[in-house]
């Protein structure tokens, strides 16, 4: 699916960096998309990544957390940041677990030690949290990949 443009923001020739963004430890300042689902640069990010991020944003580090690194880079080398790709709604895009979980997860009260809701910027639950239109699943296998695509193309009985 094509995310659409909400009011037209910037140009082909500007950056973009798309995806499920989260706060680093909860540190609204150091918000990063995660690299779950997947996140999406355009042509410009990418290019601004490879040749002005790479070569000087720590490039013999070696992490796991290469999502982290890359908002990092972005943030830091080249003063581009993670794009809100949230519905009109306030429902996610990019969803870092399979459906159910998004579906049936519930808020922590009060402080908590879960990580997702620590580092999840305004999250609803239920079927609010998730966009009619998102863009993609992390965990999903192939036989719940080839069913989710038959509901939401109508290829299954009624």
């Amino acid at each position: 699916e094509v995310l659409p443009d909400p009011s037209k923001p910037p140009s082909s020739q500007y950056p973009l960096f798309l995806g499920r963004r989260f706060m680093e430890r909860g540190n609204a300042d150091k918000i990063f998309n995660s690299g779950g689902s997947g996140y999406t640069l355009n042509k410009a990010a990418l290019k601004a990544l490879v040749v002005d991020g790479f070569p000087t944003c720590m490039p013999h580090l070696k992490t796991f957390a290469e999502d982290v690194m890359v908002a990092k880079c972005m943030r830091e080398k080249i003063d581009v940041y993670p794009y809100d790709t949230k519905d009109e709604d306030g429902g996610e895009r990019y969803m870092p677990f399979q459906p159910q979980h998004h579906l049936t997860y519930k808020i922590p009260k009060g402080e908590t030690d879960d990580w997702y809701a620590n580092y999840s910027i305004n999250i609803k639950e239920g079927f609010d949290h998730c966009a009619a239109k998102s863009v993609a699943f992390h965990y999903i296998k192939p036989e719940l990949m080839k069913r989710m695509h038959a509901i939401l193309y109508g290829l299954c009985p009624s």
